[in-house]
């Protein structure tokens, strides 16, 4: 059965096969788009690894943005750390700042800096 056309019938009678035995929620879900079939291999998802370990600790890098005066200092520094963006959502998260998940570096950049020298420096010219 190396025939593409053979291949793609017994996969449909398959799908149908499993589409037929879900419950009616599960199928509207399916139906509207709010959910998805998704390919597995047959082992099951790869675990993800862990995100390689920054190169200096958070309590430095947290109090390093808290000295630093502008907001381009401050992703100066962060950009000079040369961090992934798994280990910038680490980061964000050990410092308690909220990363959207579909963030960018820069985004993810932008967002500790915000919290740490943005929220400082607004301060500031609002009490002036």
């Amino acid at each position: 059965m190396s025939d593409p056309a053979d291949l793609a019938y017994e996969v449909l009678q398959r799908v149908a096969a499993f589409v037929k035995a879900l419950p009616a929620d599960q199928l509207a879900d399916l139906a509207s788009g709010a959910a998805k079939l998704e390919l597995v291999p047959k082992g099951g998802r790869p675990a993800k690894a862990a995100p390689a370990a920054l190169s200096r600790p958070v309590d430095e890098i947290q109090d390093t943005l808290r000295q630093l005066g502008t907001r381009p200092a401050a992703e100066q520094y962060l950009n000079d750390l040369r961090l992934t963006l798994p280990q910038l959502r680490e980061l964000a998260k050990a410092l308690g700042v909220a990363v959207p998940g579909r963030a960018t570096k820069t985004a993810a950049v932008t967002a500790i800096v915000e919290a740490f020298v943005g929220r400082r420096l607004d301060s500031l010219a609002l009490s002036r």
